[in-house]
């Protein structure tokens, strides 16, 4: 839900993972010196490090302030990525301490996917095919994706032009949530955040950073695919093919509007600037 918010450095990034956060992480556990401890790129929902000792090598997340990540549930992020991780999608969780803002999971190696990626046909592709195997996984008894009840929560912590911009979606974001669902597919584990740093190329295709995953329509993630990258657009036949979703375009495309509404009252949660996106046709 947070558009290209993975971007760029944020500007209250810590210099370095306080001594009481470093304990959690394996080896580290009675005030070892980590073998590395390097800052990864992105965070501006919260800051992590790549951190390297004699037991292995880890990601530690530290939170960010509650401003920086609107709409996160903790509990839920955890079920579902512990679901991916035992699927082999995502980086398995080692250590989970939510009531310390903290998460230590393996450190895969490969090359995070770039902007561009989203044009190429072939990545497309393989990222469908792995979008298929997570949506093929039993759904948890979870809430329901629920983007009406989001867009509220965000519009609340806004300032006032945000909230009376927003006020005239309801109708729209209704409407185009209707057309999700009229495939009347069964609800899937979704990512929910597919920005390119959220995706790592290596041994296989992961799936990072899993704060905004839901349980909902499997159409949510194309459709949050093209609202961040329109080049994908091109290559939308051969993406909803590999991920089982052959024939929801429409679903798709009234998707893609819910996302790039959620993703613009993302940013003003944050007191940041962004363009209202058009209304469907």
């Amino acid at each position: 839900m947070n558009g290209v918010a993975g971007q760029g450095a944020s500007p209250l990034a810590q210099a370095a993972p306080p001594a009481a956060a470093l304990a959690a992480v394996p080896g580290l556990e009675h005030g070892e010196a980590p073998l590395l401890c390097q800052r990864l790129p992105g965070g501006t929902v919260n800051d992590s490090w790549r951190v390297e000792t004699h037991a292995g090598r880890f990601v530690l997340r530290i939170d960010g302030p509650a401003w920086r990540r609107p709409g996160v549930d903790r509990r839920r992020e955890l079920v579902l990525h512990g679901l991916a991780a035992a699927a082999g999608l995502a980086p398995p969780i080692v250590r989970a301490l939510p009531e310390q803002g903290l998460l230590v999971c393996e450190f895969l190696p490969g090359a995070d996917w770039a902007e561009g990626d989203f044009g190429d046909r072939a990545r497309l592709v393989r990222l469908g095919d792995r979008l298929r195997a997570l949506h093929a996984l039993p759904a948890p008894q979870l809430a329901r994706f629920d983007p009406a009840a989001i867009l509220g929560d965000y519009l609340g912590r806004a300032d006032e032009l945000a909230r009376s911009q927003g006020a005239g979606l309801g109708e729209a974001l209704a409407a185009a949530c209707r057309r999700v669902h009229a495939g009347g597919r069964q609800p899937a584990i979704i990512h929910g955040d597919l920005v390119h740093t959220n995706l790592r190329a290596g041994r296989g295709l992961w799936l990072l950073d899993w704060e905004y995953a839901q349980v909902g329509d499997p159409a949510w993630d194309i459709g949050c695919i093209l609202a961040y990258y329109p080049a994908a657009q091109a290559h939308l036949g051969p993406l909803l093919a590999a991920a089982g979703l052959a024939g929801a375009s429409e679903a798709v495309l009234a998707a893609r509007y819910v996302y790039a509404v959620l993703s613009w009252a993302w940013h003003r949660a944050r007191g940041e600037a962004a363009a209202l996106p058009g209304r469907p046709a």
